[in-house]
């Protein structure tokens, strides 16, 4: 089967990852699907026109140069559309050259709105902003609905709807009046070798806690910002270490945030940026414990991540965590927005002794072995045929 994966951004051969899970979960998916002897494509929005070959995958760019309008929501309303536009007519060029048996479009950015092809689309659920930004950013009313109104505009040109999540599925059926199916995301460990030297150089013999993702509000930064100096001062054998790309919050620097958080133990704040899996994964396997205090998630990579490497991870309650984390047997659960719970969930992880971390670590990793591709991208091949078959 050929699939052509639609994308509004991807970072370019050579590139470090730039942290977004969507990146992260069409590559995953991507070298499963070629490993079992399918023909992934990927298309994406870029700067420049660019093709290439990455893993055995066929790899495009087509460029999009903006709108020159000044008016915030109508310059918002024509890139929407003309990013749709553009990417689109590589999409037709690329379903007659390619044998394109299907077309999955992310939703973000509403790519899907002008696709009027007749090969099967669907559109997996990446985030949905009506109840994303609504929870988690400074976003106005206006370009909020402009945002969802594309994604729902988006859904209406394919023939089928999926998301990894349960709770955006239901909210985004509930709008658009039709079915969303929930085909979780595949987790595979791509990295056969692991470079521990900036472990050695930064990290050895250093017990820390561990955050990994976008420094963004969203993902709960200024909830640990609020709790970093008193976790400090309760656990003094303890570091904290930030994995991810750097943000701003409130015209504020996110790193700056929590370095002026820890007050007086700023030295026990360990920034890194994103990082490639290959120098990643070694951090993440020596964490004592791994913190997610997303206001809003959908499935998160970082969370499968840590669980893979048999963490302890504290994630949040309603925020799609708890498809993965079985409360106190598969890791931790706290409050989203709310300091204290999790701070009373990090001292219940500094607290556990070896034997409890590891009975809870081997109960996530359980967890996360049901995500294997031969389970998760058969199932989402499963759906491809079934949509084909019954256009």
């Amino acid at each position: 089967m050929v699939i052509l994966f639609v994308t509004p951004c991807l970072r370019k051969k050579g590139e470090n990852p730039k942290g977004g899970g969507l990146e992260t979960y069409l590559f995953r998916v991507s070298g499963a699907l070629k490993k079992m002897g399918h023909e992934p494509v990927i298309l994406s929005l870029g700067d420049e026109d660019m093709h290439y070959v990455e893993d055995g995958i066929e790899i495009f760019f087509v460029a999009y140069s903006g709108s020159p309008i000044k008016n915030k929501l109508l310059r918002m309303v024509c890139r929407r559309v003309g990013r749709s536009i553009t990417i689109n007519r590589k999409v037709k060029e690329l379903v007659q050259e390619r044998n394109v048996d299907i077309v999955q479009f992310s939703s973000l950015m509403g790519l899907a709105a002008c696709y009027y092809g007749k090969t099967p689309a669907v559109m997996r659920l990446s985030s949905y902003a009506k109840i994303y930004y609504r929870e988690c950013g400074d976003i106005g009313r206006a370009e909020l609905y402009i945002m969802s109104l594309f994604e729902r505009l988006a859904a209406r040109r394919c023939n089928a709807v999926f998301a990894p999540s349960y709770i955006n599925a239901d909210t985004f059926a509930k709008d658009i009046h039709r079915k969303v199916s929930v085909i979780e995301s595949p987790f595979w460990n791509d990295s056969i070798e692991y470079d521990k030297s900036i472990y050695h150089e930064k990290l050895f013999g250093k017990k820390y806690f561990l955050f990994i993702g976008r420094l963004h509000f969203e993902k709960g930064i200024l909830i640990i910002a609020d709790i970093l100096e008193q976790f400090f001062i309760q656990n003094p054998g303890y570091y904290f270490v930030c994995c991810g790309a750097d943000g701003m919050i409130g015209g504020k620097n996110s790193v700056r945030i929590l370095q002026k958080a820890a007050g007086k133990h700023k030295d026990r704040f360990l920034y890194m940026n994103s990082l490639p899996h290959v120098f990643l994964y070694p951090i993440i396997k020596h964490a004592d414990f791994v913190i997610s205090p997303s206001i809003m998630e959908n499935f998160s990579n970082s969370c499968m991540e840590a669980m893979y490497f048999e963490r302890v991870v504290i994630g949040t309650m309603g925020t799609s965590f708890e498809q993965l984390i079985d409360n106190g047997r598969s890791g931790l659960l706290c409050v989203p927005g709310d300091a204290g719970s999790l701070l009373d969930k990090m001292n219940i992880a500094a607290a556990m002794n070896r034997e409890q971390k590891e009975e809870m670590g081997q109960n996530a990793k359980r967890r996360i072995e049901k995500l294997a591709p031969e389970y998760t991208v058969t199932k989402l091949l499963q759906y491809y045929q079934y949509v084909i078959d019954n256009i």
